[in-house]
């Protein structure tokens, strides 16, 4: 049969062909006797719809990345954090598809983890930019003060808001696909001399106090959550918080270990280099979590695991390490 292949290749994709054609005809006579109504062919559409449609699209689309490898690329005067953020927006915008503003007749609008992974890594974005745009030193016409301000819009509009009624008006995806090019901008421009990164210790002080008061505030929400549901059979919450925290830690450790690069000679000038390696690796720790099920079991349980309650000790950690650098960085040097 090999030899036949080999010798006479036409005529045996003929008879494949020819097997695909009858095989067809077969399906759609096996259909035509069956479907006989439009009410069957709705039912059919239907079954097809949610056993094919949604499950396998949901499938297909379903990404979260915690690759902990990425390092910002060290170019000449231009910021290791504005290109570490520049790159996560484009792998959440560009390379996949955003997710939370996803209508519900788009197959991905079922899942959970993934938009609250989006979700979570966006805002640890923004709350970094936001921080990084308020120390330039000049403000007017900044692409990182525009950046920043783009990036606070709301993850989860897709066409309308419920502000705008029926009026159309941005989606999330072309705001942060705006906010990364003046991201890019403000680096070309510190490439070209027009502006200037200011390298001062009060200002990682500032960025990493930004960061340490939103990790508080995730660690009391945390917190308030497992008191409150896990004495409940099932949380149907759990894993959208967990992946939230993951998202927003894994976006911290990729910005945090490219601030380190930004401001490397404060860091060994104030002998920072153990807290600062610390804190990035519990960021790391909780980036690497990977539960099959994420559960939020009663603290004294000896079966029932709180996933929760671990990310929420890596929070605990990264701020902890936070309070340790904002408290050196704040004491002038002698």
């Amino acid at each position: 049969m090999l030899k036949n292949i080999l010798t006479k290749p036409v005529p045996f994709l003929l008879k494949i062909l020819s097997a695909v054609r009858s095989a067809a005809a077969a399906f759609v006579r096996f259909f035509k006797r069956r479907i006989t109504s439009w009410p069957k062919l709705g039912l059919l559409v239907f079954v097809l719809l949610f056993v094919l449609y949604y499950p396998l699209g949901a499938f297909m689309t379903d990404s979260i990345d915690t690759d902990t490898a990425y390092e910002a690329p060290a170019v000449e005067n231009q910021s290791a954090t504005v290109s570490a953020a520049a790159y996560l927006i484009k792998r959440e915008i560009n390379d996949k598809i955003w997710t939370p503003n996803l209508p519900f007749f788009f197959p991905a609008s079922v899942l959970d983890n993934m938009p609250a992974f989006q979700k979570g890594l966006m805002s640890g974005i923004t709350t970094a930019m936001t921080a990084l745009s308020k120390r330039v030193p000049i403000k007017d016409d900044c692409p990182l003060v525009k950046s920043a301000e783009l990036l606070n819009y709301p993850p989860t509009i897709w066409m309308f808001s419920p502000q705008s009624k029926l009026l159309p008006v941005p989606s999330s995806n072309s705001q942060y696909r705006r906010a990364r090019k003046h991201l890019l901008k403000y680096n070309e421009a510190l490439s070209r001399g027009e502006t200037i990164f200011i390298k001062r210790p009060q200002d990682l002080d500032y960025i990493l106090t930004k960061v340490r008061t939103d990790l508080l505030k995730s660690a009391a929400g945390l917190e308030k959550h497992i008191r409150e549901n896990s004495t409940a059979l099932i949380d149907n919450k759990a894993d959208e918080i967990f992946y939230h925290q993951q998202g927003k830690l894994y976006g911290y450790y990729i910005l945090l270990k490219a601030l380190s690069a930004d401001y490397k000679d404060i860091i060994v000038a104030r002998d920072l280099y153990q807290p600062w390696t610390k804190l990035l690796k519990a960021l790391e720790d909780a980036s690497r979590l990977s539960p099959l099920i994420v559960r939020n079991g009663r603290l004294d349980s000896s079966f029932a695991p709180n996933h929760l309650a671990v990310i929420g000790l890596y929070t605990d950690r990264a701020v902890l390490r936070l309070t340790d650098l904002t408290q050196n960085l704040s004491v002038l040097p002698q």
